[in-house]
């Protein structure tokens, strides 16, 4: 109780300063620009639910302190921009984070760098949800803290920012997915994306049948919790008058697909796996012990993750362009 009460002491003067600093900026920079003053109880919102978010995944071990403090600083980015980036990104947080843990005794068998809970790190925070955090702040410029739904027609530049935003999340998620359940499902080894060839579980830019269907679901959900979030901020009336907003579950699972197989591209050709007979699994770095799967020693992860979520992020809109208006 006596955190509880610390905690409201200090939150609530900082997120009324905050929102009288947005009201004096909107009142002497808003005449003559699209600046829309955001309400005390968005402030409040944006900072209470990344703080919770946070000191809950410290608690259950699902980030270190400075993963935390990375999450909250874009949990407060993406609920200031847009309800929909909020609950995207919570689709994949919460999902992935579960997944984690799904068998875990064989994932660490298989996993090199495999941490007990899954706990991540700030660099994983960032390169998993960096470039939809910069995406989301720049729809917050562009759009004055004024929400649209998505309408290439009417709204180009904030739908086109939005789409940028959704498939990068649904990028990464469709990759976790992929990687925590098609790893440790079925019984054959996986394929190389390059070779398909058969390669042992573990290596980077192997693919399996399951493994591909669960990045397509994972970018599904992340699409939900988008879909969400706009019935949650428009009324019927706004959402009648504009396009069907429902195909982006389809596009946020094709930005899954997509993201996951890039990923594999890269991590098969710029990633070193190798099988080290000394601990009977994949590991990615070279040495006495291990014998040369595939891959060059140029990208880890986490760069990995980060180059093939900026790559979808920057494709997927087109598609969503090009072929919206098949599904309207």
């Amino acid at each position: 109780m006596v955190l509880v009460t610390a905690t409201l002491l200090v939150i609530i003067p900082i997120f009324l300063c905050l929102w009288w600093i947005s009201l004096l900026s909107f009142t002497y920079l808003g005449a003559d620009g699209p600046l829309y003053p955001i309400s005390p109880v968005r402030w409040l919102l944006s900072i209470i639910v990344p703080l919770y978010i946070g000191i809950d995944s410290i608690r259950k071990k699902k980030l270190d302190s400075l993963g935390a403090m990375m999450a909250f600083v874009m949990g407060i980015i993406m609920m200031l921009s847009s309800y929909s980036f909020f609950l995207a990104l919570m689709a994949f947080f919460y999902s992935g984070s579960k997944l984690t843990r799904f068998r875990a005794s064989r994932k660490s068998r298989l996993e090199e760098d495999y941490k007990e809970g899954g706990q991540r790190t700030w660099i994983q925070v960032f390169t998993n949800g960096g470039i939809p955090s910069l995406y989301a702040a720049h729809y917050i410029l562009e759009s004055g803290f004024h929400e649209q739904p998505l309408d290439f027609a009417n709204h180009f530049a904030l739908t086109n920012i939005a789409l940028s935003v959704l498939c990068g999340i649904a990028c990464v998620c469709g990759d976790t997915w992929a990687s925590e359940v098609g790893s440790v499902v079925g019984s054959g080894d996986p394929f190389l994306i390059t070779t398909l060839q058969r390669v042992p579980r573990g290596t980077n830019g192997g693919v399996s049948f399951v493994g591909t269907v669960m990045s397509a679901v994972g970018g599904m959900v992340v699409g939900l919790g988008y879909l969400a979030g706009s019935f949650l901020t428009f009324s019927r009336e706004a959402l009648e008058n504009s396009p069907p907003q429902w195909p982006v579950i389809l596009f946020s699972g094709l930005a899954g697909l997509m993201g996951s197989l890039i990923d594999s591209l890269l991590g098969a050709c710029l990633q070193y796996s190798g099988y080290c007979k000394r601990q009977d699994k994949v590991v990615h770095q070279p040495s006495s012990t291990t014998t040369h799967i595939s891959g060059v020693a140029i990208l880890d992860n986490e760069g990995v993750n980060l180059v093939s979520c900026w790559l979808t992020a920057l494709i997927m809109p087109h598609v969503c362009i090009r072929y919206w208006h098949w599904l309207s």
